[in-house]
């Protein structure tokens, strides 16, 4: 593996790491402190703040004529519904639940990859995808906690969430082949806040800030720029180097980070259960990103 390949699999390790410690994160401050769709529209104005602060420094023009409605298509898919529905539907649901149908992203990708753009789908990536996925579901069975299911129509809106984030995927690798990274994940986030607003401001409006503990500010901080700015901005330089259906794989890495954060800072055991999983997940991954299914 050359270092371009390092540095672009390290860079959607990081992704996983940092998603996977955001389920944790999330908790604390949605719904006891934060609406799950105020929260959203905080997250989105914020972030286009720091993007448009980084951006300042090279304008890059955008040909509106032509990619205009896919950079709104993306705006919608990739941060509007995908966000909304996600922290709404985790609300909702169990952890469990929504991360098992989260890990179903690959194969939405793969689909919509096929569909919008031709994407050859391999009997390698298939298998890939099929060890990732059963790596997934063993790290998260848990019978006592899967006895008490969540409600049906979280399950619903993660599910709608994973599929809206695998059309992103396919829909704003084009852009970034034209453009530069920032200036796409730019615009993407500036165009979301008009999607975002009309949902989420009553609850945006509500939040007193002056009763938020401490915990509260850091876990947003983190979420809001650890989990939308640098994640979407590495996203968005991975996309240009290899398949949308390998970024989208790595998203099995998340249950592995999701458990070690709950060991370090929860007290939970490490099960063989673990070990198991992670062969199954690396290998699903490993299948996925091969040479011969690198970008060349």
């Amino acid at each position: 593996m050359n270092s371009s390949a390092f540095n672009t699999y390290l860079a959607l390790t990081l992704v996983s790491l940092f998603y996977g410690v955001n389920y944790s994160v999330l908790k604390i401050v949605v719904p006891d402190y934060v609406g799950p769709y105020g929260f959203i529209v905080f997250r989105v104005i914020i972030a286009s703040g720091v993007f448009w602060m980084i951006h300042c420094f090279n304008r890059e023009k955008i040909n509106w004529k032509e990619d205009g409605w896919t950079l709104a298509l993306c705006a919608l898919t990739g941060v509007a519904v995908n966000q909304l529905l996600f922290y709404k539907g985790i609300s909702l649901t169990s952890a469990v639940n929504g991360s098992i149908i989260m890990t179903l992203t690959p194969v939405l990708v793969l689909i919509w990859a096929s569909v919008l753009i031709g994407e050859k789908i391999t009997r390698t990536k298939v298998f890939g995808v099929i060890l990732g996925l059963i790596g997934a579901l063993i790290i998260l069975y848990q019978p006592d906690i899967i006895k008490t299911t969540g409600d049906w129509r979280g399950d619903i809106l993660v599910l709608i969430n994973g599929a809206s984030y695998a059309c992103y995927l396919v829909l704003v690798k084009p852009l970034m082949k034209k453009y530069q990274p920032m200036t796409v994940v730019t615009w993407v986030f500036t165009i979301a806040i008009l999607f975002v607003i009309p949902v989420g401001f009553s609850q945006a409006t509500a939040v007193d800030f002056g009763l938020l503990p401490a915990k509260v500010w850091w876990s947003m901080g983190y979420a809001i720029i650890i989990v939308t700015v640098v994640v979407y901005f590495l996203n968005a330089w991975t996309l240009v180097r290899v398949n949308s259906s390998v970024v989208g794989a790595f998203i099995y890495l998340q249950p592995i980070f999701a458990t070690l954060t709950a060991i370090l800072f929860f007290d939970e055991t490490f099960l063989i259960k673990h070990l198991i999983a992670a062969v199954f997940v690396f290998t699903g991954v490993w299948l996925v990103t091969s040479n011969k299914n690198h970008k060349r």
